[in-house]
């Protein structure tokens, strides 16, 4: 029977599964890279959520920086150092990020080395370099208004792809070095020019364009430099580049860890991706032991509570689970679920059953107007239904499990 514990200890297991060092090792030491990185300098430039553990998987290098939002407090292999950078609406630190990323690929790399460019989920806001003409305030506003009104993440990341000099192949496009760029996925069918934005993948679309329809499509005001960006796509390295770890790597392990246990779970496809509303609607209906991945979108009024997607979709399958005895965990693979909260530790999701939705109205809280306000967290906590974890260190977008 599956069960809060099982669950949990199925998530844990699918984190050691998806060990994005491991990835790493066993990548560069594949029959196809090996011999391009014998004897040649290596320089390392990691960004994102897992960027201190594909840092570690990279092992030694000449200089090298990872630019992740926490510390987790472990040495790096030598060469290596941490920056602490913004996450997940750029600030200062993430254009300061940007110049020592900038050193490393433009400055120090010469042409007989190899810098390796290990990207995760994160690091869009993580290093930032507004184009001419544009504020970093600006920029934040447009992303924030993007990530308010639902956007999904291939949409937000060409926005900032069109918007920075740093992404969308902008990091390595000077750079003398062979450039080897190693990814871990956190979006729906692994892109390597929506990942991370893309810092070392120049994309072939028209991103100014595509970002103009994007912010039309969602209400919001179109910069004025998108008319005068050259509507020619950047040109493309000849570099070797490839995804370590789909997206659907952790769905996959936790259905896997589950078999481990004597119980059988499907996955669902495709991914969820819509509304999350809608998405609850269509998860409580599948039968049996279902693993769901994928992450709903989102619309954040103004006057919002606290919580994050994982939560609200929790709290959207508590209604539907009402009075059943089927229950369902929603939590985010990176360990966190929105922002952190004022006065309690940042969730990665919570457990709910068909108890969960009287027992906040049980509590004098009304589940149905904290769903409105985007306040799932709030009456969750009551409940003593949210999921703690910390940071994983891997970032696969978010799991749901229904049995």
């Amino acid at each position: 029977m599956f069960d809060q514990a099982i669950g949990l200890a199925a998530f844990a297991d699918a984190i050691a599964a998806c060990d994005p060092a491991a990835r790493v090792r066993d990548a560069l030491a594949a029959p196809d890279l090996a011999p391009r990185l014998a004897g040649a300098r290596r320089l390392g430039i990691a960004i994102g959520k897992a960027a201190l553990a594909m840092a570690r998987g990279a092992g030694p290098v000449a200089h090298g920086i990872a630019i992740t939002p926490i510390d987790d407090g472990a040495a790096l292999p030598a060469g290596w150092r941490i920056f602490v950078s913004a996450h997940p609406v750029p600030d200062q630190r993430s254009v300061e990020a940007a110049e020592h990323a900038w050193r490393i690929a433009e400055r120090e790399a010469r042409s007989e080395d190899v810098v390796l460019a290990l990207i995760s989920g994160g690091a869009s806001s993580l290093i930032e370099a507004p184009r001419d003409g544009l504020t970093l305030v600006e920029l934040r506003a447009i992303t924030s208004e993007l990530m308010a009104a639902g956007a999904p993440i291939a949409d937000l990341n060409v926005v900032r792809s069109a918007l920075s000099r740093v992404k969308a192949g902008g990091l390595v496009a000077r750079s003398p070095a062979h450039v080897v760029t190693l990814a871990v996925s956190d979006v729906i069918g692994d892109d390597l020019a929506i990942i991370g934005s893309g810092p070392t993948i120049a994309t072939r679309a028209p991103l100014a364009s595509r970002a103009s329809e994007i912010l039309r499509r969602y209400g919001l005001a179109v910069p004025p430099l998108l008319a005068t960006l050259d509507p020619r796509s950047p040109v493309s390295r000849a570099d070797l580049a490839r995804v370590i770890l789909p997206m659907t790597a952790f769905a996959d392990a936790a259905i896997a860890a589950l078999a481990s246990r004597g119980i059988a779970a499907h996955r669902h496809d495709p991914p969820f991706a819509g509304d999350v509303g809608a998405t609850a609607t269509e998860l409580a209906a599948l039968p049996g032991l279902v693993v769901a991945w994928g992450e709903p979108t989102l619309t954040v009024p103004a006057d919002h509570g606290e919580g994050g997607r994982a939560q609200q979709l929790a709290l959207e399958l508590a209604r539907h689970l009402r009075g059943t005895r089927r229950v369902a965990l929603v939590i985010g693979s990176d360990g966190s679920d929105g922002p952190p909260p004022a006065h309690r530790p940042t969730p990665a999701g919570a457990f709910v059953d068909g108890r969960t939705w009287d027992a906040i109205v049980a509590k004098g809280l009304d589940p149905a107007v904290a769903l409105v306000r985007r306040d799932a967290g709030t009456v969750l906590a009551a409940v003593d239904a949210l999921i703690v974890t910390g940071p994983t260190g891997i970032n696969h977008a978010d799991l749901a499990i229904l049995g």
